[in-house]
C-alpha cells in the first residue's frame, strides 16, 4: 500500500523544502558535458565528490557559485594564440565569481615547450607573461595553477566544501567578431 502525503500540512511543506536544499547541497558542482572524458571527473568520482553533468555555454564548471574554466598548458597557449581563449575571457565576465585553472605545470613548462626545447610555436616567454598580466588586470579573473588533473580535483573538491551562492545557469553565448 502506497502511502499518501498531505501536501497542503505545513510539516509535510517543510519535509519536503528541506529534502530539496538537500538534493541542492549534494549536488555542489556542475560540470559541463564536454569534460565528460576528464582525467579531473575520475579524480572527483575517487573522492567521492558529488557532481551532475549538464551543458554549460560559458567554463567547465560550476562550484558553488564560481564558474571555473579549465586549460591543460597546451590549450591554454593554443586557445592564447588562435584568440579563443579571450572570447571565454569576455563570457566568463557575466559571473561575478569566476576562476582560470592551468593545469599541467608539474608535467609540462609555461613558458618553453621542452621538447622543443624553445617558445611554444615561437611564442616569447614575454608574451605569455603580458597575456597573464591582462588575465588578471584587464579581465579581473584569478588564475590558479595546478600541478596536474588530481591536484585540480583536489582544488575543485575543496571549492566544494565552501558555503554555496546560487548561480544562473541561463546566460548566453557571445557573439564571435567583438
Amino acid at each position: 500500500m502506497k502511502t499518501l502525503f498531505n501536501i497542503f500540512s505545513r510539516d509535510e511543506r517543510k519535509n519536503t523544502k528541506k529534502q530539496s536544499q538537500e538534493e541542492k547541497d549534494k549536488l555542489s558542482i556542475i560540470v559541463d558535458i564536454h569534460e565528460k572524458n576528464s582525467l579531473v571527473i575520475s579524480e572527483l568520482v575517487s573522492l567521492g565528490i558529488d557532481f551532475h553533468f549538464q551543458s554549460l555555454k560559458v567554463g567547465d564548471y560550476i562550484v558553488n557559485g564560481i564558474l571555473v574554466e579549465r586549460k591543460t598548458i597546451s590549450d591554454f597557449i593554443s586557445s592564447m594564440i588562435n584568440r579563443r581563449l579571450l572570447r571565454q575571457l569576455e563570457e566568463m565576465q557575466q559571473y561575478e565569481n569566476r576562476l582560470l585553472i592551468v593545469e599541467g605545470i608539474d608535467e609540462q613548462e609555461l613558458y618553453t615547450d621542452p621538447e622543443l626545447g624553445k617558445t611554444h610555436e615561437g611564442m616569447h616567454p614575454n608574451s605569455v607573461r603580458g597575456f597573464l598580466l591582462s588575465i588578471l588586470l584587464k579581465y579581473k579573473t584569478p588564475i590558479l595553477f595546478t600541478k596536474n588533473y588530481s591536484d585540480t580535483a583536489r582544488f575543485l573538491s575543496v571549492l566544494s566544501r565552501r558555503k554555496s551562492k546560487d548561480l544562473p545557469l541561463n546566460v548566453r553565448k557571445m557573439k564571435k567578431g567583438f
